[in-house]
């Protein structure tokens, strides 16, 4: 292989490599995503549990957050004389986090309010476990298209391996003349952007 078929067999291959990286990442992102929002939706039922026994606020919020690593820097906070609210903000900013924020908000409402912190924050962790589990439901019920996608991203790979069983050669005509270094250049190209797309579908639906 020499100039263009070089180039399109390095383009390819740059493609592939940055398709299969992109997805693996995603996919590590998502689950740690996953993991922390099933964390903080058991912080948000731990908290209420310990404030329905009885326990004041912040004491409940010391218990919770030995069970719950998600509390744990609202808490390292509070100690040093700053707001559990803000603190709260802050961790929800990672992502799968986002529960913290609707828990610093029922916190907040009852300080400014003299409302009850428990109603306020077992209602918000009812709410947060709920929407954690139908976004559970839903991941799972897109792992199937997702699958799909990728297996049909390796479909072009059986085409190749038919071209050979009918007595074609495919590679050669692929890398060997200008039209199939274009055919291989944009068939590959067209496969990556498919198999983003579904991934991307997938995630919209989750959210």
């Amino acid at each position: 292989w020499a100039g263009p078929s070089a180039g399109a067999v390095a383009a390819c291959a740059a493609m592939l490599t940055g398709t299969v990286g992109g997805l693996t990442l995603r996919h590590g992102r998502r689950r740690a995503a996953g993991r922390r929002a099933d964390e903080v939706a058991r912080a948000g039922q731990v908290l209420a549990g310990l404030l329905r026994v009885g326990q004041i606020p912040v004491v409940a919020l010391d218990g919770a957050a030995e069970e719950s690593a998600a509390l744990r820097e609202a808490v390292a906070v509070r100690r040093v004389g700053g707001e559990v609210p803000g603190a709260l903000r802050r961790a929800g900013e990672a992502p799968g986090g986002e529960g913290l924020v609707d828990l610093a908000r029922a916190w907040e409402v009852s300080e400014r309010t003299g409302a009850s912190m428990c109603a306020a924050i077992e209602a918000t962790a009812e709410r947060l476990a709920a929407e954690h589990e139908t976004e559970r439901t839903v991941s799972a019920e897109l792992s199937a298209p997702r699958a799909s996608g990728r297996l049909m991203g390796a479909l072009p790979l059986v085409g190749v391996l038919l071209g050979y069983g009918f007595g074609g050669d495919p590679l050669r005509f692929l890398t060997g003349t200008a039209v199939g270094n274009a055919c291989l250049v944009a068939g590959v190209g067209l496969t990556c952007a498919g198999v983003w797309w579904t991934d991307r579908i997938a995630d919209g639906g989750v959210r």
